[in-house]
């Protein structure tokens, strides 16, 4: 079972805060198969993308145990 976890594609979620401003929406963020990863805020609709960081990663795998 605990290989059946590792192989699902990792997600991250997070908000999408406008500068000045309150929280636009939710964004979830899904890893590609180049290691980077991609989403859009659930409200406005704007790409987020956050390039391969290994230590991002590590954050997402932490909070996935």
């Amino acid at each position: 079972m605990a290989e059946d976890r590792m192989e699902r594609p990792l997600v991250a979620i997070t908000v999408h805060k406008v500068p000045n401003k309150e929280f636009c929406g939710v964004v979830v963020l899904r890893q590609e198969s180049d290691g980077s990863w991609t989403g859009q805020c659930s409200k406005c609709g704007e790409a987020f993308q956050v390039e391969e960081d290994p230590k991002f990663k590590a954050r997402i795998l932490a909070l996935r145990n």
